[in-house]
Order: structure tokens, then sequence, then C-alpha cells
């Protein structure tokens, strides 16, 4: 690969980062929301070193606030000590993720083999197995995402494709 095309490469990811960055923002009152599931069937629960893993699968549905996470199979991980949610994990043919953005009611959407939902400190959706990211402007298909939504951005690991809206002035 030649100097020229890593710097377009670069400017195209600066580029990318700006238009993310001007649009909303996942809903707020979101994170103050109850993690709520859905499930067709069995659910087990067990204790791993300082952890607890719930296992629930068939037709899985998460929904905190206007977040909403479906697949074929759901894996929760709490903290023992405080009960805090340390990471929801949910797989499918494909796993479905959407969210409601500040503003206008745009939705964030994706999908992938394996979604990665954590909330430890800030909260990121990891996409991971032909994963696709769409939000307004924005269209990403990529081997992994992993998307930041307090502020909307991500990162990617390729190869990758997307399209982006121009911006009119």
């Amino acid at each position: 690969m030649s100097r020229h095309s890593d710097n377009i490469g670069t400017i195209a990811i600066f580029g990318l980062c700006g238009l993310i960055s001007l649009s909303a923002f996942a809903l707020e009152s979101d994170k103050d929301q109850d993690v709520v599931y859905t499930s067709l069937g069995d659910l087990k629960m067990k204790n791993e070193d300082n952890r607890r893993i719930v296992t629930m699968n068939n037709n899985v549905r998460v929904t905190q606030g206007s977040l909403q996470i479906t697949g074929d199979m759901a894996i929760f991980e709490y903290d023992l000590t405080s009960n805090a949610l340390l990471k929801v994990t949910v797989s499918g043919s494909p796993a479905r993720y959407q969210q409601q953005l500040d503003g206008e009611g745009d939705l964030v959407q994706g999908d992938s083999e394996t979604i990665h939902y954590s909330t430890a400190v800030e909260t990121i959706i990891e996409f991971i197995g032909e994963a696709n990211l769409r939000q307004p402007g924005t269209t990403t298909s990529c081997v992994a995402i992993k998307y930041f939504a307090d502020t909307e951005l991500f990162e990617t690991t390729g190869p990758c494709s997307g399209v982006l809206r121009s911006q009119s002035n």
C-alpha cells in the first residue's frame, strides 16, 4: 500500500468522525432505565469468579429505554458484590441493535453475528462478525465495529466498506 493511500485513509477516518460527531446523541434517559428482557426459551444462572452469569435462549429481546437488542441467545454478566450489570452478549442470525437518537427521533441500527453491550464506564456496543452499523448519514460494514453510543463515534476492524452522505452548506 502506498503512502498516498495511507494518507487518504487517515483523512477519510477523521472526516467520518467529524460527520458523526455533528449528529445527535443517543437518548440520555436510556441510561436511567431498567434493563428488561424477554425470552421464549430456558433461563439458567450460575456464579463464576465474582460474577453471576445468566443465560437465556430462543427469541431473546433486551431493552433499556429506546435501546433494543434481539437475537437467538443472550448472556448477562453481573458483579456479585454490587449486583451491577457488567455486560450483555447477544448472538443471532443475525443479532440486531437499534436505539433512538435525541433530536428528531432518528435511529442508529446495527447487526452482526454477536453483539456485546457494556455500560461499565460508558455505553459501548461491539458488533462482531459481518458487522453493519447505520446512523443518519453513515452506513458502515466491517468484520467488527466498536460503537461508542454516548458520542456516536466508532472504531472498526477491516476490511470495511460504507457510505457517507455529503454535508450541504
